[in-house]
């Protein structure tokens, strides 16, 4: 190393290469790099872990020509294995060359002179094609970056326990935050797959189901799940990656040190969801050339993580429920998703229908929905609400998902009005109005006029609106008037008759008065 007696330049060379490699995951194979490239070693390798669990990382080619790699290999192993165990730096020459030498430093997760708390969390070596290696000004460089790769080395497996705690907490569904399956199928819309649902329960066979966003997919997958007692539950988002090898690591896992930075070993999906079920959500988003994978899964319930030098791959016994709302007759078609991965996924196909073809079924649904959502209150859905709600003018484009937004917006305006209250109004739903014409259109209007129900249901739900306003209006003038009927009766422009049969139609409850005349 020249200039020994300022090694700092190249001591913040080290520095910053390990420190941009924690952003990418290869610090240990930046940090080796630029240990090369300062003290000008012809090749550095390093083992994290322990020398039973760790694999060793290679960050550049060896420059002994005529030495054949496993003779190197051999000599480095043997190397590290003695570092790990003795927890002190080694140096001396090389073997297997008539000129080298080489360094090895132990890496501790704490870079501290006693190491009372400290842990070894692997080892560094490096070999010279001269005596550099055994030089006191080299060891003393090579163990003040092993201090620093070792506490960095050791962070990094905390941050990814922590990372995996919380991958596996987002991925493992709880059934209990779920409507159960019975009250999903229960609405007579459900009907044309009841059966087939209640027959795919007792199988192990695959099942996709189809439908738009937001129909409830992930909702009876879930319940199906729940149902046949096929727990844990796990989802995987699939289309975040068209990399084979990120897809790989999600789904299947990776061993520590099948790639720079893989410090530590990783569960897939498919390992978090043995014996219980595995939702794949938007099966189409899985590139190409994943498929094959995925297929091989389904045919033979193997698999092998990424880096995986078993010779017999793993098992894992899992129920695949997939979903998509997306056109998979038409993704065959084009050859975007196979055929065959299709018709080993769905065995079991089923198509969720969207709301706006099943009207009738709001309410109930929007009851259900409120239900889960403040469990202590008994919420109920006034007349207009319910008319409003099924409007043929509102087009539910979003779906459940949609309806449960505006749910989620209705109660809080009415908790917001009266912390106490149960009951949703048409005023709390804050739906477009209608645009539609209630009366047919004349000769010359140019579009056909609407069905004579479809108007007769237009024209409910802008009783229901007037009758909301009303009320509201009505309450407004009682308030005013300090619940006297008949001052309100006069402020209104009413006779105090006519408002009370209003007040008793509209079911509005007088309680800051009487509601008989004063005086």
């Amino acid at each position: 190393m020249q200039d020994e007696a300022y090694p700092w330049t190249r001591l913040r060379a080290v520095v910053a290469a390990i420190a941009g490699g924690v952003h990418n995951h290869r610090f240990v194979q930046d940090g080796l790099d630029a240990l090369c490239t300062t003290l000008g070693a012809a090749s550095a390798w390093s083992t994290l872990q322990s020398k039973n669990e760790g694999h060793v990382h290679r960050s550049r080619s060896n420059a002994f020509a005529g030495v054949s790699p496993a003779e190197v290999a051999a000599h480095t192993t043997e190397i590290l294995e003695k570092v790990e165990s003795r927890g002190r730096s080694m140096a001396g020459r090389l073997p297997f060359a008539e000129s080298g030498s080489f360094t090895s430093v132990p890496l501790w997760s704490h870079p501290a002179t006693a190491r009372r708390d400290a842990r070894l969390v692997g080892a560094v070596y490096l070999d010279f094609v001269d005596g550099r290696g055994t030089q006191g000004s080299v060891i003393e460089f090579v163990e003040c970056v092993g201090a620093l790769l070792g506490a960095v080395v050791a962070q990094q497996a905390l941050v990814e326990s922590a990372r995996e705690d919380l991958r596996k907490k987002q991925a493992t569904y709880d059934p209990s935050r779920f409507i159960e399956l019975d009250e999903l199928l229960e609405p007579e819309s459900m009907r044309s797959i009841r059966e087939e649902v209640y027959a795919a329960i007792r199988s192990n066979a695959s099942i996709v189901i189809l439908g738009e966003s937001g129909t409830g997919k992930t909702q009876l997958a879930t319940a199906i799940a729940t149902a046949s007692n096929r727990t844990p539950i796990v989802r995987a988002t699939l289309g975040f990656s068209d990399d084979l090898n990120t897809i790989t690591s999600e789904l299947f896992g990776h061993e520590r040190g099948a790639f720079s930075g893989a410090i530590s070993r990783r569960k897939g999906l498919v390992e978090y969801a043995d014996g219980g079920t595995l939702i794949l959500d938007e099966i189409l988003n899985l590139p190409p050339h994943a498929q094959q994978l995925l297929l091989d899964f389904t045919q033979f319930g193997t698999y092998r993580p990424l880096g995986y030098q078993g010779r017999e791959p793993r098992r894992a016994r899992v129920r695949l429920i997939s979903a998509t709302n997306g056109n998979i007759k038409q993704a065959i078609s084009d050859t975007r998703f196979r055929q065959d991965l299709y018709f080993r996924l769905a065995t079991v196909p089923l198509t969720l229908p969207p709301l706006r073809e099943r009207r009738a079924d709001i309410p109930e649904i929007a009851l259900h929905y409120l239900a889960k959502a403040e469990p202590r209150k008994q919420w109920r859905l006034s007349d207009d609400a319910q008319a409003m709600l099924v409007a043929p003018h509102l087009e539910w484009a979003g779906n459940i998902r949609e309806l449960e937004s505006v749910l989620e917006r209705a109660r809080n305006r009415a908790c917001n009005a009266d912390a106490e209250t149960c009951t949703l109004e048409s005023r709390h739903l804050d739906l477009k109005q209608s645009e539609a014409r209630l009366m047919p259109k004349d000769a010359n209007g140019g579009a056909e006029s609407p069905e004579i129900g479809e108007r007769w249901q237009q024209l409910a739900v802008h009783r229901a609106e007037l009758d909301s306003l009303e009320r509201e209006i009505i309450r407004a003038a009682l308030h005013k008037c300090k619940g006297v009927v008949a001052r309100t009766a006069r402020e209104l422009s009413l006779s105090r008759t006519s408002l009370i049969s209003r007040m008793a139609t509209l079911d509005i409850k007088n309680t800051r008065g009487s509601s008989e005349p004063a005086g």
